[in-house]
């Protein structure tokens, strides 16, 4: 009995420290979304408006779908655009 309690405190102990990690993490992915909605306040994707915190999802799930699919024949306005998008978010540190 006294191994399983010792076992379970430590595991407690554990999930406590994994607890905190979470946090952090979360706390981190938040300022990393407002350091990017900053950093592309100024840039409108096709169809889309000003990347916001309403839209940031479906903004960053578009820009993946554009950065996945490099060898589309794009726009030249957009592969500006994409470009613009490079610069943008190269001072962004993770």
């Amino acid at each position: 009995i006294t191994s399983m309690e010792s076992n379970l405190k430590t595991i407690e102990e554990e999930n406590k420290l994994i607890e905190q990690n979470n946090e952090s993490l979360l706390k981190e992915l938040a300022g990393l979304s407002q350091a990017l909605i900053s950093s592309l306040a100024d840039i409108q994707l096709p169809q889309m408006g000003p990347i916001s915190e309403q839209n940031f999802e479906a903004y960053v799930n578009t820009l993946t779908d554009m950065y996945s699919n490099l060898e589309r024949d794009y726009s030249p306005e957009c592969k500006a655009l994409l470009e613009s998008i490079k610069q943008a978010v190269k001072g962004i540190h993770v």
